[in-house]
């Protein structure tokens, strides 16, 4: 259950970044002090390995996060809101049909992503705080959404994440 979540938060958590006070993507990236995510990430959990890649696509319009538990792969696109300075939204897909939609925000120093992920059985909201450091590795918390939308705690599951080289 708990690889399902975490599958379920990076598919969703497939892609970074927070509204700031930027035009583009790149440069809210760079508020939000985000750009040391991209690159290949590792975990292990009891179930297997994860993981995950970030990376810019379409000339640093849209960022992909590309990832793989032992139970699922999925990809995830994240863009800035055509006509909007900071509102990043988030579209994700993954290999057994269910579609996520989201938004991003920084809350409190935090990259939060909120989705809600429909498949053909059922829907589920979920929101994935993505923190850490380039040498700390990153760290994902995985939350449930009260009906406000805002995050439940404590986290569901938390996975830490190493870079790999």
């Amino acid at each position: 259950m708990i690889a399902r979540y975490i599958g379920l938060g990076l598919l969703v958590g497939a892609t970074l970044f927070g509204a700031c006070a930027q035009g583009n993507l790149a440069e809210l990236v760079d508020e939000a002090n985000a750009s040391w995510m991209l690159g290949k990430w590792e975990a292990e959990i009891d179930s297997g390995k994860i993981t995950l890649e970030f990376s810019w696509d379409l000339d640093k319009h849209v960022v992909v996060l590309h990832g793989k538990t032992p139970e699922m792969e999925f990809k995830g696109y994240t863009a800035r809101e055509p006509g909007s300075m900071t509102e990043v939204n988030y579209y994700g897909f993954d290999n057994r049909g269910a579609i996520s939609k989201g938004s991003w925000t920084l809350e409190g120093g935090e990259l939060v992503l909120r989705i809600e992920t429909r498949s053909a059985t059922r829907t589920m909201k979920l929101g994935v705080v993505f923190g850490g450091s380039a040498s700390e590795g990153l760290l994902l918390r995985l939350h449930g959404l009260d009906s406000s939308d805002t995050l439940v705690t404590p986290a569901r599951a938390e996975v830490k994440f190493k870079k790999v080289k």
